[in-house]
């Protein structure tokens, strides 16, 4: 999985669509072609690091089981991925 850091800003709220979920875990957003998966992170405190994902993971997220496995990546391994967090990234209302 890229570890690549983000180089455009995150999309406004109203831009983004919530295109799956597993409670408790991730959630995936999509922006045009852009996506982002939020994960929940920590134990005791939790918090969502939010990553976008890169084109070679984007083509993955039809694949039974990569988004559960990449998610927990991020949830397992959080400061590897603080580099990718977009920590100006907002989910549109529900």
């Amino acid at each position: 999985m890229a570890r690549l850091t983000a180089a455009a800003p995150s999309p406004a709220p109203a831009e983004l669509r919530k295109l799956s979920q597993r409670d408790w875990s991730w959630t995936l957003y999509g922006a045009g072609e852009r996506r982002f998966l939020s994960v929940l992170c920590g134990t005791v405190a939790t918090y969502e690091l939010t990553v976008e994902l890169a084109p070679p993971e984007r083509e993955r997220i039809g694949e039974i089981g990569f988004l559960d496995a990449f998610a927990n990546e991020v949830a397992y391994r959080p400061t590897q991925w603080h580099p990718r967090h977009l920590r100006d990234f907002r989910a549109p209302p529900e």
